[in-house]
């Protein structure tokens, strides 16, 4: 083990041996009972602040919060740096019935080794993996105390507030990033306290902050290469570049020149990270407009910096603002922003599809629009037929949709009366339908009618040629990440919480997730976090379980993101028929089934809700 530096403060427990845990017991129940009235001066201070800071929390011993499992968030490189370190620890616990563990930055246990007598007692006292020590869910705990007070902890026998802990002496240490200081991870051992009582408890404590310098050395070491390529990488670009704008960023690491501070507001960066890592996936330069305000458009050219291993170390950014826009004609784009107001967003992918279905406003053309669920498919359509005539009507195409049951002659019937028809899901109706649809429009000249589709395909190419209309393509959030700031702050506008704004840290993982569900899957979580939190700040924490696990799923690789688009594509091509769609990708039943588990399993969502 590496020896700790000198200077290193050290907790030193006082051994307990003058308060049993029985007389402890008794303490912390007048504690309890009588919080003001209770002498605490027997207690460590850190001991006496954990107790308090438990009771504040409404935490009781013997409470069932110790089964409480959520998913662990250790990073990749902590776990490979922490290896060799918790290999030796084990090693030595094998004699003294101890164990040793590995927690993220909340407390929640990703590691625990022991010997097999003792992985059968913690597997019956509480979930060794997942386990939430968080101190204001099961109180005094050396992982969620070290937690609390940033800095190592021993905590002995009736210490502890959670009885399935105090027969043991437990000693956490927080493992802290090396550049940025922040806490990344908690080392502890945990060892009977009948054995911890024959040891000098400094030489245990000296011994897992020892190996926890150690892990802290190993993590420097792989970040040191990682930081200076990051660096290296941004001034060439600075030095090339002269007064452009220059970002270089990787997970934890943000570089911006003064040009970009100028240039960019805080949100701004959260979509440049969200473009950074989908640049990073798809292994190439990528060139793109990138929106920053309604009247501000960047030019975005971002490319991966590549380490000497092969590996990527984070992506240098260039933005320079982009040529002002050819102004519309004067009656159509003029009019653009002010008749879809109810369509939120300002990035150039949104303009070009709201400047689509202006024109067709403009020229009173019929219009189909193309875009994935929740998009805003069926919003803009009814704009547009608002537009086209002063009574609109709507009818759903697929099977069990939301609009009432109709025949072609009820289409018919309305266009003559002088209504505006919008058809939604025509790709879902079937083809005897289809079919009565396009005689029907073949005839009509220049009807009111407004299609919206999930996907063109071939069988739809008569229905749209009879149409003659003009194609509005309805972008993904995913093509439009700079869009998700502005939406995030309007749905908590709307909402009737106490939550006026949202954490950084949220934002930036509202602006990095997949989205399938698009702007109305945004909307249900921001409006579900929102009826949840009680502070004026909307944080990761407030957001339900199921939203947390799936903005926190893991990344996938090149190969891993095509596989999920195509069989994205399929289900929704086969209308959710999982056999159909495993013929169409040309795979066996069983292996499409293992895949849609294996990627919900990682927090990605395959098969979407039916309605728009």
């Amino acid at each position: 083990m590496t020896a700790v530096p000198e200077g290193t403060p050290l907790v030193q427990p006082s051994r307990v041996g003058a308060a049993t845990t029985a007389e402890l017991a008794s303490l912390r129940e007048h504690f309890i009972a009588d919080p003001m009235g209770t002498d605490l001066s027997r207690l460590r201070p850190v001991i006496a602040r954990s107790w308090r800071r438990s009771l504040a929390c409404r935490v009781r011993p013997g409470s069932a919060a110790l089964e409480e499992v959520t998913e662990p968030h250790v990073d990749e490189q902590l776990l490979i740096c922490a290896e060799p370190v918790l290999t030796e620890l084990e090693r030595l616990c094998a004699d003294t019935q101890g164990a040793v563990c590995l927690a993220d930055s909340q407390g929640t246990l990703a590691v625990f080794r022991g010997e097999p007598s003792v992985m059968r007692w913690a597997d019956r006292a509480f979930p060794t993996v997942g386990g939430r020590m968080s101190e204001d869910l099961i109180g005094t705990n050396s992982d969620g105390t070290a937690l609390e007070e940033g800095t190592a902890v021993q905590v002995w026998g009736g210490e502890h507030f959670a009885e399935a802990l105090q027969g043991t002496c437990c000693t956490s240490v927080p493992i802290r990033d090396p550049l940025r200081r922040s806490i990344r991870g908690v080392l502890s051992l945990m060892l009977p306290e009948s054995v911890a009582r024959r040891v000098d408890p400094r030489s245990i404590l000296l011994t897992v902050q020892g190996a926890a310098a150690e892990v802290t050395s190993a993590l420097a070491a792989r970040l040191a290469a990682r930081e200076q390529a990051l660096m290296a990488e941004y001034l060439r670009e600075v030095r090339k570049r002269g007064a452009d704008a220059v970002v270089a960023m990787d997970d934890r690491t943000t570089i911006a020149s003064r040009g970009a501070l100028n240039l960019l507001e805080q949100s701004d960066y959260a979509v440049l990270a969200a473009y950074s890592r989908e640049t990073e996936r798809i292994d190439q330069t990528v060139e793109r407009d990138l929106t920053i305000a309604p009247d501000r458009v960047l030019k975005l050219h971002a490319r991966r910096v590549h380490l000497g291993d092969g590996a990527t170390g984070g992506m240098v950014i260039r933005l320079r603002r982009a040529q002002p826009r050819t102004a519309l004609p004067r009656g159509a784009g003029s009019r653009r922003r002010d008749a879809f107001d109810e369509i939120l967003g300002d990035s150039l992918a949104l303009r070009r599809a709201l400047e689509a279905a202006g024109t067709a406003c403009a020229r009173r053309n019929p219009a189909y629009i193309v875009g994935e669920p929740g998009t805003g498919k069926g919003r803009l359509a009814e704009a547009i037929a608002a537009r086209l005539a002063d009574r609109t009507v709507v009818f759903d195409c697929s099977v069990g949709g939301i609009g009432r049951t109709f025949e072609v002659g009820d289409i018919d019937a309305e266009l003559a009366s002088g209504a505006a028809v919008v058809l939604r899901r025509v790709d879902a109706c079937d083809e005897a339908l289809r079919e009565r649809l396009t005689d029907l429009l073949r005839v009509l000249e220049q009807p009111g009618v407004v299609l919206t589709m999930r996907k063109l395909n071939d069988d739809l190419l008569p229905l749209i040629g009879a149409l003659r209309g003009i194609e509005v393509g309805m972008p993904s959030l995913r093509m439009r990440r700079e869009d998700i700031p502005p939406l995030v702050t309007h749905f908590l506008a709307r909402c009737a919480g106490t939550a006026t704004r949202v954490s950084p840290r949220l934002l930036d993982a509202l602006v990095a997730a997949d989205w399938p569900g698009n702007v109305r899957q945004l909307r249900d979580v921001v409006e579900s976090a929102a009826s949840r939190s009680a502070a004026s700040e909307l944080r990761v924490d407030d957001l339900a379980e199921a939203h947390r696990s799936r903005l926190a799923r893991s990344r996938l690789t090149r190969l891993e993101e095509a596989e999920l688009h195509q069989i994205r594509e399929a289900l929704i091509e086969a209308g959710g028929n999982r056999l159909r769609a495993a013929a169409i990708l040309g795979i066996g039943r069983s292996t499409l089934y293992r895949k849609i588990d294996m990627y919900t399993n990682r927090g990605f969502e395959l098969e979407l809700r039916p309605n728009e």
